[in-house]
């Protein structure tokens, strides 16, 4: 029992007196004390937020006369000397009508299923939400003087409505003060134990933060606008847009005064975006840093699930159930992990996977439960973004957090991409098929989608007028708006939604759908996920394939051509956010695609490097366009040898496609057989990627052809001797396509400001950015010489012009022999 006297609630410790308020919200504590058992309830299904939203408000609607609907509750509480603000609401409050019946509580849940048939440990979750809120009346009630005679007893009932029966379970309890104090007393000695050596953890970040010493002797040019330009926006709160070319050393320039903001209590944690690897090896190396100067702070890294998961990884396998072995029982093991994994300097992959093992728990689930304790969290995009993979524990307003976006020049596509979403009609054949003799009822509800794709198809035949002729003539298209209802795919969508209501019964029942449709589902979940989002930013997509065939291909693709507004969305979820990258440019493109504020600070930084590290030379004489590329082959064949044999060394040239690459390393291995060409690979491994890579190491004199805007073009840092050289082969331009197309065409009719320049925001501005990005590759360090070569005309054009770097020095070359000449004078110091 607490030392607390329960009426007028004061506290035996004086010493609680001066221990701050510790406000807490009732979801927060049962979350955190109450869960036990299996983490099967996790699993994506269950009724959804809208269907639960509309079952609450229905049976609201028909409580009896003088009850009340979302009845607030807040109590203060002292537990173990600490006071404690507790808060929730109840669905509904029925009041005491005679003196033989107690007030009584009802909490509402919706399932697919009887209640006897739902997990153990979510139904004892939920009583536990029911048992403190109606610990919270009773305390509530003897706080107020004149409702003490209400008595020490209360009624508490869950109200289990099953949807797809529409019938309520209704289970009723009766409580008195006594157990109910017991209950939440030790949920809170449970929490407040937790808490208190969490703010013992982060008062020693705060402390070592104050102090910490930037890591190097001194700033690199261009380190100290940065910091402090990253330190103002933290304090201050709001956006601040970054382009800071290579070698400025972005990563410690962001992530030390964002770390001094946390030690001056700006903030409560920093969120750091990066999609490659190669950025989180450097920011986990640059902590380490910090951290071997005296800093106390603890970084997560999130993993994507398929690479974490034991079961994925042949670690474990699946019982009888189709249930992972390591989520029986996890929340019951979860506390032990979260204590030794508390204050952890570094919690890699590595360091998770190894307390999971020794517990038999979930790595990717532990490292998501250990999300709100860490001071650094290291994701990717999606997961603060992507509308069905992003963590909940990031959008709490209750705690300050600063967002920093690296490479954030890959942002507005990728949001696009994660905002997009389609059903094709090939793939859910095949799920139906992967049902049959198991799973009848999924079966037929995924060939009733199959039926509805068919019949869409079939009435936007009926209305020829919305046809667009594309390039093939084998292939339909029509493109619609989702602006208003009568142009939506519903009756697909009502199907889509059937087939995620049988796989959420089948989940509540304690099974699952089959493993061959996994993907498949993914696809679905995330169909009805956009349909319920999109609006005029959207365009619905319906394309068929090999119309003549029997079994033609159909897709129906809900296309998002600007994400802005779902990016600002999530930005006001943060008190401050830190986009940057080495190329971020023009500014009016870069915020319209990040979908910052127009009046957002933006940051242009120089180069930290001497200009005459980096040769630039501009060879107009080759025209690149995809109609002249049977006559460029030649040209380019001569250059690339011209450029590899100006000095030894490893060379890359970069390519607009694998085609056009084919064409031209085919001419170049007829020409010059002795050289080792290494060509990158469509859809290659990992492991076939690092292979590629071990051809660019010191002392090697390799020749590698690869993909503008590749994965050997950005992120990877070809330090030294490891690259001297790269040729740009065109000026990057995406792939002209009906996507494309459209995307172009919605910059055209978007405002006045930015009229008549979709060719430019859909094709120019990405493709200069790709270009770039590569160029980027060659100097690395203060140390670095490398030549980047410019093969297209266009680059001669004013547009490219005004985006070139300041730090570039263009030499123009009108013939081969021109290059020749430029490149001997170039590296002549190194030959001397």
């Amino acid at each position: 029992m607490s030392e607390v006297d329960p009426v007028e609630n004061t506290v035996s410790d004086d010493k609680a007196k001066d221990l701050p308020v510790l406000e807490l919200s009732v979801g927060e504590l049962v979350a955190f004390a109450c869960r036990r058992g299996d983490l099967v309830g996790e699993r994506t299904g269950g009724p959804s937020a809208q269907e639960g939203i509309r079952v609450h408000q229905k049976l609201q609607k028909k409580r009896p006369p003088g009850s009340e609907a979302e009845y607030l509750l807040q109590v203060q509480w002292h537990c173990d000397g600490q006071a404690v603000v507790l808060r929730g609401r109840v669905d509904i409050l029925h009041p005491q009508t005679d003196l033989h019946r107690p007030v009584q509580l009802d909490e509402i849940k919706t399932t697919y299923c009887p209640p006897e048939h739902l997990p153990e440990s979510a139904r004892q979750l939920h009583w536990a939400q029911l048992k403190i809120y109606g610990f919270c009346y009773l305390l509530q009630q003897r706080r107020e003087a004149e409702k003490a005679a209400t008595g020490d007893r209360i009624a508490l009932q869950m109200l289990w409505y099953n949807l797809k029966e529409k019938k309520g379970y209704p289970e009723l309890r009766e409580f008195n003060w006594g157990e109910l104090e017991r209950f939440t007393s030790d949920a809170l000695r449970e929490y407040l134990l937790w808490h208190r050596r969490w703010q013992q953890h982060r008062q020693r970040v705060r402390e070592s933060a104050r102090v910490l010493a930037f890591p190097f002797t001194d700033y690199r040019a261009g380190q100290r606008p940065l910091a402090v330009a990253a330190y103002r926006c933290i304090r201050d709160g709001g956006e601040l847009v970054v382009e800071a070319p290579t070698g400025i050393g972005k990563t410690v320039s962001t992530l030390f005064p964002a770390i001094k903001s946390m030690g001056e209590e700006h903030v409560d944690q920093l969120v750091y975006l990066t999609a490659k690897n190669s950025g989180r090896e450097v920011v986990r190396d640059t902590i380490a840093r910090l951290q071997e100067n005296g800093l106390t702070l603890s970084l997560l890294q999130i993993q994507a699930r398929e690479k974490t998961c034991a079961c994925s990884l042949g670690l474990c396998s699946r019982d009888a159930d189709g249930i992972c072995p390591r989520t029986r029982g996890f929340f019951d093991r979860l506390p032990e992990a979260r204590h030794q994994l508390l204050g952890e300097p570094l919690l890699t992959p590595e360091v998770l996977a190894e307390v999971a093992d020794r517990l038999q728990l979930c790595p990717f689930e532990l490292s998501l439960q250990m999300l709100p304790w860490a001071d650094l969290v290291v994701c990717d995009f999606n997961y603060v973004f992507d509308p069905l993979v992003r963590l909940n524990v990031l959008q709490d307003r209750a705690q300050r957090r600063a967002l920093l976006v690296d490479e954030a020049h890959n942002l507005g596509d990728r949001a696009r991409g994660m905002f997009t979403a389609a059903l094709n009609r090939s793939e859910s054949r095949r799920a139906a098929s992967a049902c049959k003799g198991t799973h009848p009822t999924l079966r037929r509800s995924i060939q009733s989608l199959v039926l509805a794709l068919d019949k869409w198809v079939a009435e936007r035949r009926e209305e020829g007028s919305r046809l667009a002729v594309t390039g093939d003539d084998k292939t339909e298209l029509w493109v619609t708006s989702l602006a208003e209802s009568d142009s939506r795919p519903l009756a697909v969508s009502r199907a889509a939604d059937k087939v995620a209501t049988v796989v959420s019964q089948l989940w509540e029942q304690g099974q699952s759908a089959p493993d061959d449709i996994a993907d498949w589902l993914k696809a679905l979940y995330r169909f009805l996920c956009i349909e319920q989002l999109a609006a005029e930013q959207h365009r619905c997509l319906t394309r068929v394939r090999d119309r003549d065939a029997p079994w033609q291909e159909q897709q129906l693709k809900l296309l998002c051509l600007d994400a802005a507004d779902y990016l600002q969305q999530v930005y006001r979820q943060f008190h401050a956010i830190i986009a940057f990258s080495a190329t971020l440019r023009p500014p009016a493109y870069v915020t319209r695609e990040l979908g910052v504020q127009s009046a957002s600070s933006y940051l242009q930084l120089p180069s930290p490097f001497d200009p005459q590290q980096l040769g630039v030379f501009l060879c107009p004489y080759v025209d690149t366009r995809y109609r002249a590329r049977d006559r460029a082959t030649d040209a380019l064949v001569d250059m690339v040898a011209r450029v590899y044999g100006s000095r030894p060394g490893n060379y890359l040239v970069f390519f607009p496609s694998y085609r056009f690459m084919k064409l031209v390393a085919d001419h170049f291995a007829g020409r010059f057989p002795q050289v080792d060409l290494v060509l990158q690979q469509s859809g290659a491994s990992e492991s076939e990627r690092a292979a590629f890579l071990e051809h660019f190491t010191e002392g090697r004199q390799s020749l590698g052809f690869a993909i503008m805007g590749g994965v050997f073009g950005e992120g990877v840092d070809y330090v030294g001797e490891q690259l001297v050289g790269t040729i740009l082969v065109g000026v990057g331009l995406p792939q002209v396509n009906e996507e494309q197309e459209l995307l172009r065409a919605a910059y055209d009719s978007g405002s006045e400001a930015l009229g008549g320049t979709g060719f430019d925001f859909a094709y120019r501005y990405p493709g200069m950015t790709r270009v770039l990005q590569t160029a980027g590759r060659v100097i690395r360090t203060e140390s670095d010489r490398g030549v980047v070569i410019l093969a297209d005309y266009r680059f001669s054009d004013p547009f490219y012009r005004a985006l070139y770097p300041e730090h570039w020095q263009v030499k123009v070359c009108s013939d081969g022999e021109a290059l020749s000449n430029g490149l001997s004078r170039f590296w002549e110091p190194l030959v001397s």
